[in-house]
């Protein structure tokens, strides 16, 4: 699956969720539905829009093992291992030690 990389004030984070769905093959009505998460704000997460709420990146990790480590700051040694080595090719996923998120 192509992943279009978004532009944004928290693009980095949502190139990251972009990439986990993918590699989990979902659409990102079912991705949020699974997570438990209310769908309008998945969207607007995934946007690079709006930031991941803390409660929402709990509910990702959960249910899918994303850390918020990865979810915020792009840290592949995070994930379980099969999820890292596929996403580490990825180029809309750049690893980083801290969120390229631009203060307000």
């Amino acid at each position: 699956m192509s992943i279009e990389s978004k532009t944004g004030k928290y693009a980095d984070i949502a190139n990251r969720l972009r990439a986990v769905r993918a590699y989990y093959d979902l659409n990102s009505k079912d991705f949020a539905e699974q997570a438990e998460v209310p769908y309008k704000s998945y969207s607007q997460w995934e946007s690079g829009q709006f930031r991941v709420s803390i409660d929402g990146a709990m509910k990702i990790e959960r249910r899918y093992g994303i850390s918020l480590d990865f979810i915020y700051l792009g840290r592949l040694d995070t994930l379980p291992n099969r999820i890292a080595t596929a996403l580490a090719s990825n180029p809309s996923v750049k690893q980083t030690s801290a969120s390229t998120v631009i203060p307000d």
